[in-house]
């Protein structure tokens, strides 16, 4: 039996595709774990990583004397399996194979979780002959070849993968630890620390502090405006920058009359073709589609995976020689692409362009089969597959080549220039829209032409500071310095998105981003400097090429951790102390209105709010929405009216949700409230604002001397307006308690969300849970609902009522749970109930159902059952069990008045059959029994 393992499910699934040919291919999935067999072949699909490393057993307390942070430098470390079902599967099947290959990725992670199935396999069958298939597009003619031809694992490379993934580990581990223990950071708000992310951070940080510190310097610039032959031309002043504003004003008051041609020099421009892509390049190229780095990763994957692309992950920018290009470009006849296809066949350049990196792994990323619209997807997809086609022809096509003009002039004696340009073969630019070529295209000059001047004008600008880092910028920056890999450098700037160290795009540090790397900037700065890193980067490439051994590289990553826990616990008090001064800041967002104690940012479970730090002194807060929708954080941007920074809430893969000024938006939030106020006007609103009176429940909440002092009013008004906020309160708890009953009850829609239905329901009249109950059934479906999600809300609303209804009638919540489970919430059908069958069916002594019975029958002014003893109950139960009645039959009979052997002797059988649903041979056959029981 042959073993295929893939990496993923996707890929094990095309895989079985391709080499099946015409014989059936089987699926069987159980859980995670999908297996895919025809023949003699079975093949499956990993989940990436299948096992995880970890410190051994008692590393795990972060607060332990024991093994404090630098401990985790020499700890040892184990794997553990993750992924238990398709481990399990994978074993099953090495137990019987006689051939097993591995087609992971063919790059260090895929090589490393390829090993990592093979160690998994090992345990199982040591005989076993395992090879590795290699390829870089999942096409059935390079799938089929890489089966055909595979080669040995490479264990260097797989060595490097592993030594990176400890590395990784034990920095980010141990340095996250000491840093978070040193600020006094609890769980939910580490200070994460890493081997890449720290100096990727301290560019963007470094970069924060040349703009702040930039000083702009004025400059002037002088242009003109003249016509020859009635075509109007723009000029500008040979000397550019003007940095001394009197030799601009100088420049400008010589520019006159006349304007005359001195030079007119004409060439030509060889615009050259784009090579083709890297990973890099992808990245940079998808940033301008608007797609961030992780999205463009993990839509080129999906594509890859898909066999739309070849791998994405890749240094290599030229082709390689076996890659049939010609074949590539016919393959898109008949598709979206077939005429800008037969263009570049037609006119096919001799040789591909080619970039300065070639490696022989992977070739440039390019697309490896036509895809169309639908069977791509979303349309940021879809995009970034029409890039990489556009590229692919682009790198097949000629130069562009430009006719360039310039015109040297002179204004009386003031030398200016035009330039202009004509594409005049467009080359490449006829497919590849993503670079513009704006031309410029000019009258005829000559030399000696008289020009009249129109206009002339010295503009005064500034220079600008450096631009902060774009996600594309960054990981070309970071390629440059040797800063993490191909594959996980856009991983990095997840992490940090995530930390909530950095914001937007272009890149800014948030405040605790700021005060992490510039306390490891004092303290440590080797942590943040590239140079560190990106040696071990390069040592672990020396493990890859066979001239290092793990060992030795994990004792190299040893000595500088330990070097740099020398400097930080050193220093252990001064770096907790300078995080925490640093971070407060981070949660402060003004002064409270109330008291002017700081105001900050306070978070308890999902829970988050604005809270005043005068607390309990001060009770000043604000709500936030829950840190589901994204955690918290201060912004730069200052609200002018109350001077508080504005907030926004950030979450992993969504925008940023700005919620601006906290009371602004508190103010906001609660002024529907306040208008619910009986008379309340905007003017009242503002009035209530004005003495620190934000919220409605803050109005019915406060005394009637405090409100009287503060609006200086009377005692009368004052009463009223309290009494008035407690009513509307009421109600907006009652709004609230329908909102989450709604919530709990109707899924979601496209346009009907809750709040929709909410709305819509109070436009009805349904304001609580009570009025839901009672609604019309025409009512609630106006609101979007079906008839089905009417019946249930209806039901569930009823059902909420009367359990409430009966809390109030006196019954006890342990008791009425039971009554509840039983099915007689209900008052009615409560009081209507026989007690003998609800205690049956409750377990509820006959005597306290009997009192809670005739407590309900009281309020409802029914007449409750006749009370049943215990004794005769007892008795009456304990008749009945010769008979053997099945229990769900016996609690019928008694919710039918039959609960004794002689009340059963002397039933109607036809009767009790219709009260009891039990079949009457059934009843017959119990009957005769009481009969046999019990005498005649």
């Amino acid at each position: 039996m042959h073993l295929i393992i893939a990496e993923k499910n996707i890929v094990a699934e095309r895989i079985a595709a391709f080499l099946a040919g015409k014989q059936k291919v089987h699926t069987k999935r159980d859980g995670a774990a999908t297996e895919y067999t025809f023949g003699d072949t079975v093949v499956m699909g990993l989940r990436g990583h299948v096992v995880e490393l970890d410190f051994t057993k008692g590393y795990s307390n972060w607060r332990s004397e024991e093994h404090p942070p630098r401990s985790l430098i020499n700890a040892d470390i184990e794997k553990h399996p993750t992924e238990k079902k398709i481990v399990a599967l994978m074993q099953k099947h090495a137990k019987k194979a006689d051939r097993i290959t591995i087609a992971t990725d063919y790059d260090t992670e895929g090589e490393l979780i390829g090993m990592e199935a093979y160690e998994l396999v090992r345990a199982v069958n040591q005989k076993v002959t395992v090879d590795r298939a290699r390829f870089s597009a999942i096409t059935k003619d390079e799938i089929t070849k890489a089966i055909a031809d595979a080669q040995e694992i490479d264990f260097n490379l797989a060595a490097a993968g592993e030594t990176r993934q400890v590395i990784d580990l034990v920095w980010g581990a141990s340095l996250t630890r000491f840093l978070s223990i040193a600020a006094h950071r609890g769980a939910d708000s580490i200070l994460s620390v890493g081997r890449v992310q720290s100096p990727t951070l301290a560019m963007i940080v470094d970069r924060e502090k040349e703009i702040e510190a930039f000083v702009p310097e004025k400059y002037w610039m002088l242009t003109l405006t003249a016509k020859i032959a009635g075509e109007e031309v723009s000029a500008r002043h040979v000397h550019g920058r003007f940095t001394v504003k009197e030799e601009a004003d100088a420049a400008l008051a010589g520019t006159r009359d006349p304007v005359t041609v001195r030079e007119v020099i004409t060439g030509k421009k060889t615009d050259k073709a784009p090579t083709p892509l890297d990973t890099t390049a992808l990245i940079v190229g998808a940033g301008r589609l608007g797609l961030s780095a992780a999205s463009a990763m993990n839509k080129a994957e999906d594509l890859y995976m898909r066999g739309f692309i070849s791998y994405p992950r890749t240094d290599n920018t030229a082709y390689p020689k076996s890659l049939n290009l010609r074949q590539h470009l016919k393959m898109f006849a008949g598709g979206e692409f077939e005429r800008d296809a037969n263009h570049v066949l037609a006119n096919m350049r001799a040789v591909p362009t080619r970039g300065k990196k070639e490696t022989t792994d992977h070739p440039p990323i390019y697309p490896t089969s036509k895809g169309t619209r639908a069977e791509i997807g979303d349309d940021a997809t879809w995009k970034l597959y029409e890039f990489i086609v556009r590229r692919f022809f682009a790198t097949l096509s000629p130069d562009a080549e430009w006719k360039t003009l310039k015109v040297n002039l002179t204004a009386d004696t003031e030398p200016y220039t035009i330039t202009g340009g004509r594409l005049i073969v467009p080359g490449w630019r006829t497919v590849y829209p993503y670079s513009k070529a704006e031309e410029a295209i000019l009258p005829e000059f000559a030399v000696g032409d008289r020009l009249t001047l129109t206009d002339k004008n010295c503009e005064e600008k500034e220079t600008q500071p450096p631009a902060r880092y774009s996600q594309s910028r960054l990981i070309q920056r970071m390629e440059e310095l040797g800063l993490g890999t191909k594959s996980t450098r856009h991983e990095v700037i997840s992490k940090l998105i995530g930390r909530k160290y950095i914001e937007g795009n272009p890149m800014k540090p948030t405040i605790v981003g700021r005060a992490v790397t510039e306390s490891l900037e004092k303290f440590a700065d080797t942590i943040t400097a590239p140079t560190m890193t990106k040696t071990l980067e390069e040592s672990m490439e020396n493990i890859a090429a066979g001239t290092k051994t793990m060992n030795a590289v994990l004792t190299e990553s040893k000595t500088m951790l330990s070097s740099i826990f020398d400097d930080l616990e050193e220093n252990k008090e001064a770096i907790g102390q300078d995080l925490m001064d640093r971070t407060r800041e981070e949660q402060t967002v003004g002064q409270c209105p109330v008291c002017g104690a700081p105001l900050r940012i306070r978070r308890a479970g999902n829970s988050q709010f604005i809270g005043c730090s005068g607390y309990p002194k001060c009770t000043f807060n604000t709500s936030l929405p829950p840190a589901t929708w994204g955690n918290a954080v201060k912004m730069n941007e200052v609200c002018p009216i109350h001077q508080l920074n504005h907030v926004q809430l950030l979450r992993k893969g969504a925008p940023a949700w700005k919620i601006g000024c906290p009371l602004c938006s508190h103010i906001k939030t609660n002024a529907e409230a306040f208008k619910m106020l009986p008379g309340m006007t905007d003017a009242g609103i503002e009035r209530l604002n004005s003495v620190h009176i934000y919220a409605i429940s803050e109005l019915a909440g406060i005394s009637a001397d405090d409100l009287m002092f503060r609006l200086n009013t009377s005692r009368d008004e004052a009463d009223k307006m309290i009494q008035d906020a407690e009513t509307v309160l009421g109600l907006l708890r009652k709004r609230t308690e329908l909102k989450k009953f709604i919530s709990s009850h109707v899924a979601p829609r496209r346009g009907r969300g809750h709040s929709k239905v909410s709305a819509a329901f109070i436009g009805k009249g349904i304001v609580d849970i009570a009025s839901l109950a009672g609604a019309k059934k025409s009512d609630v479906m106006a609101a979007g609902l079906s008839e089905a999600e009417t019946d249930t809300l209806l039901t569930e609303a009823k059902r909420v009522v009367n359990i409430a209804t009966m809390k109030q009638y006196g019954v006890p919540a342990i008791t009425l749970k039971k009554y509840v489970a039983a099915g007689y919430e209900d008052p009615k059908a409560f009081v209507a109930a026989h007690p003998a069958g609800l205690s049956l069916a409750t377990g509820a002594s006959v005597t306290t159902v009997c009192k809670h019975q005739k407590m309900v029958a009281e309020q409802i002014g029914a007449e409750p059952p006749k009370s049943l003893s215990k004794a005769a109950f007892d008795d009456g139960i304990a008749s009945l069990t010769p008979l053997e009645i099945e229990p769900e039959h016996l609690t019928a009979l008694a919710f039918a008045g039959v609960y004794s052997c002689t009340l059963l002797k002397g039933a109607a059988v036809q009767t009790l059959s219709r009260q009891t649903g039990i079949d009457r041979e059934q009843l017959t056959e119990y009957k005769n029994k009481a009969k046999k029981v019990c005498g005649k």
